[in-house]
């Protein structure tokens, strides 16, 4: 079994059907702060797996109120993914110049380019390759997306909505239901905006890197369409999510 899919179900069996009181303090402490409201020992929690393909992985009823949550487990997490084309659709719509998207494309597909600056669809270059020779092309992309607006525009893609969706998640999970700890919606925003001048070689927006699933320099046919996807991963979410919670108590954040 997909241990990302065991993990939703796990978590499922941690709240479904149990009164408040039956469950650890670590989850009696994300209850409350997730509905925002005291919750009585007596009172059940119904919990279920979203069986649709949105942002949020469980849903969790307490009185009337449902909540959205998104679930991550591991210390390098794919947050999103989607077809490259999708993806520069979405960029030039968020008003990124024709020239500043293609940056990233090149990278994606990452052929060398000639003496002409044209590419060489006979050489596929590795990611650490592609950045000897682009470098300056990377940074000039990381530049141009890392601005305010844009990054709450992607965090409300990657992170909140998704592509296709109206909904909104309500939490975001980092664990397992043995030891797991998460950060609310608008402190999410906060957290990847504090994130923003995170130096990163690659392409990144704040703390999430952007890339292609699989680069494909082996020439296996098979996953050829690992090269059309473009995958969103935050690496190192646990750290940052504990970090965040310590500087608004009082601690510094990096």
């Amino acid at each position: 079994m997909n241990y990302g899919y065991k993990n939703e179900l796990d978590f499922v069996n941690l709240f479904n059907g149990k009164c408040f009181c039956e469950l650890d303090d670590n989850s009696k402490n994300f209850l409350n702060e997730l509905f925002d409201i005291k919750i009585e020992d007596n009172e059940k929690i119904v919990c279920w797996k979203n069986k649709e393909t949105q942002k949020a992985d469980i849903f969790i009823k307490c009185r009337n109120y449902v909540k959205g949550v998104s679930l991550k487990c591991g210390n390098s997490n794919s947050v999103h993914s989607e077809k490259i084309q999708d993806f520069k659709r979405f960029l030039l719509d968020l008003n990124i110049p024709f020239r500043i998207v293609e940056k990233y494309v090149s990278y994606h597909y990452g052929y060398f380019k000639n003496e002409m600056g044209n590419s060489d669809y006979s050489r596929r270059l590795s990611s650490e390759e592609y950045k000897n020779f682009y470098q300056d092309e990377i940074d000039c992309f990381n530049e141009y997306i890392n601005k305010t607006k844009v990054i709450i525009d992607m965090v409300d893609r990657f992170l909140i909505r998704g592509k296709d969706f109206r909904y909104d998640i309500d939490a975001l999970v980092s664990g397992t239901v043995d030891d797991y700890v998460w950060i609310l919606k608008h402190n999410l925003y906060d957290l990847i905006l504090f994130k923003r001048f995170w130096t990163n070689t690659s392409p990144h927006v704040s703390c999430m890197t952007i890339g292609p699933k699989k680069r494909g320099l082996d020439g296996d046919t098979t996953r050829i369409r690992d090269r059309y996807v473009v995958v969103v991963r935050w690496n190192n979410i646990r750290e940052d999510i504990i970090r965040f919670h310590q500087m608004i108590n009082g601690s510094s954040f990096q």
